[in-house]
């Protein structure tokens, strides 16, 4: 996938702030990074064994690209000044966003090094850089799924799809509510593709409402009290692709925010 977009944004700044536009960005070298990303292989080789012992596998290389940006008018020196303090002085990876329409909801958290200006007759015209990211993988925005219900007893099973590309490991909602309905009980949520891992809160009170955090493992209530010896000591994950959610108790409704998703940006 090319990127034809003339603006961008990072730091939550738009380009156009510092009257900057792209001028050229290598889609190529972001192409071939991500379409065809290696794995890092951890494994260990054991005594008078053929194959070694394999601990696991994460993708590599981090996401590296070049990308250049030119303004319109010169750009005097206190202008370029204010420029390099916005994009080059960051000292954590700073959200970086290409305004085009079919990726308007994608994230790369990087930072920008090895700045060279870029002169026309003398005059400062723009730059060139190199933009360095955190992962090996592109993010789109968390979204918030919710579930309602009307019954008493809920039995019901929920669709949820995980279209994260890092297929290599679990999707950890960063935050979660659950609410009951007005009568006391039990909740429970069943992971069917998730060898039936069953996440559940027993002994609640009505309307009371939990809020979870399974991605730091937190709990907290309404009602003030400490319900985590009201669980079973199991929070929330999701695998890759579909996730049958098989949700049972007295709950009124169910609520999620997911954490960055991990998108690959090839084509």
């Amino acid at each position: 996938m090319g990127f034809y977009g003339r603006s961008f944004i990072y730091d939550g700044i738009p380009s156009e702030t510092y009257n900057l536009y792209i001028s050229d960005i290598d889609a190529n070298a972001i192409n071939n990074s991500m379409a065809s990303s290696s794995m890092d292989i951890k494994e260990q080789k054991i005594f008078r064994r053929a194959t070694p012992y394999l601990y696991g596998m994460t993708p590599s290389p981090n996401l590296e690209f070049s990308f250049s940006a030119f303004s319109e008018d010169e750009i005097d020196a206190s202008g370029f000044e204010l420029i390099s303090k916005w994009l080059f002085s960051s000292r954590s990876y700073k959200a970086f966003q290409i305004d085009q329409p079919d990726i308007q909801d994608v994230v790369f958290y990087s930072v920008l090094q090895d700045p060279e200006v870029v002169r026309v007759g003398g005059l400062i015209q723009g730059f060139t850089c190199n933009v360095v990211c955190n992962s090996p993988f592109a993010f789109k925005f968390p979204k918030t799924t919710t579930y309602t219900y009307t019954t008493e007893i809920v039995d019901s099973t929920e669709i949820y799809y995980n279209g994260s590309d890092d297929t290599g490991n679990y999707l950890y909602p960063t935050s979660m509510t659950i609410t009951m309905n007005n009568t006391d009980g039990d909740v429970s949520i069943t992971n069917l593709n998730d060898d039936n891992r069953v996440v559940s809160y027993t002994g609640l009170s009505g309307n009371e409402v939990l809020t979870i955090s399974p991605m730091y493992e937190t709990l907290s209530s309404s009602t003030g009290l400490n319900r985590l010896g009201n669980s079973n000591y199991k929070f929330l994950r999701l695998v890759a692709g579909e996730n049958q959610l098989q949700i049972e108790g007295n709950v009124a409704s169910i609520s999620m925010t997911n954490e960055l998703i991990a998108k690959k940006i090839s084509g």
